[in-house]
Formats: structure tokens, C-alpha cells, sequence
């Protein structure tokens, strides 16, 4: 198989999550409220998955997969890639490290507020 930017819509029963996703807590509270942006809008980014001897696992939108579920969705869009271990782990680093960057971002811009006031700093 090879690595496809198309997307084919697969039962959601024939995923599972990877046992190397390095993220492991989710706030119940942010996936409800993507459960209910997928019941309104849809999965408006695709999981990418890749195949295995049981159904697919997930390389890269476990936080989707799980949203999906809540939403109770029957189909997922997916890009399949046939990626080795090797490269999934990477892969999962790599969306990590998006989330995080963008949580550390967000900090810096608390942190510039924070001290625009109590500072009096001009920004």
C-alpha cells in the first residue's frame, strides 16, 4: 500500500488507538466539547491510521478518534499510510510537539499579559 493524501471513510469499530501514542490524559471536558463540534460540523480534519492485522491504528488523532466516539459516529474519514513503528512513533512526536508548542505559546501570551498589568509594561 502506499501513502495516500486521499481519505476513505472507515467503521470506527475497526480502529484502535497505539500503545506508543505518548499522550496519555485527555480532559473529558475538552473532548465533550469536540464531541459536539463533530455532531454539528462534522470531523473537519481527518485521523490518519495505519493498517494492521486487526482493523487500523491510529497514528496521528487519537483526541479525534476518542471525540468521535462521544459524538457516536459509525465512520471516520482517515488517511491510511503503511508507515513502520519506527516512523508512527515519530510521527506521534511530531503531532506532540504541535500541541505543545501551541500550549507554550499560549503561556507566553499569558505570561505578557500577566505582566503588562501588574507591571504596568506598555505591549
Amino acid at each position: 500500500m502506499q501513502n495516500s493524501s486521499e481519505f476513505q471513510y472507515i467503521a470506527i469499530d475497526t480502529i484502535h488507538e497505539s500503545a506508543t501514542n505518548p499522550r496519555r490524559t485527555f480532559d473529558e471536558g475538552k473532548l465533550a466539547e469536540l464531541a459536539e463540534s463533530i455532531r454539528t460540523n462534522g470531523l473537519i480534519q481527518p485521523i490518519t491510521v495505519r493498517p494492521q492485522a486487526e482493523g487500523f491504528e491510529i497514528v496521528a488523532g487519537a483526541r479525534r478518534f476518542r471525540a468521535a466516539q462521544l459524538a457516536d459516529l459509525f465512520s471516520l474519514p482517515a488517511r491510511i499510510v503503511d508507515i513502520d513503528d519506527a516512523q508512527a512513533l515519530e510521527w506521534q512526536l511530531i503531532e506532540l510537539s504541535i500541541v505543545v508548542k501551541r500550549f507554550l505559546s499560549f503561556v507566553a501570551v499569558l505570561h505578557v499579559v500577566d505582566m503588562s498589568t501588574t507591571c504596568r509594561f506598555i505591549v
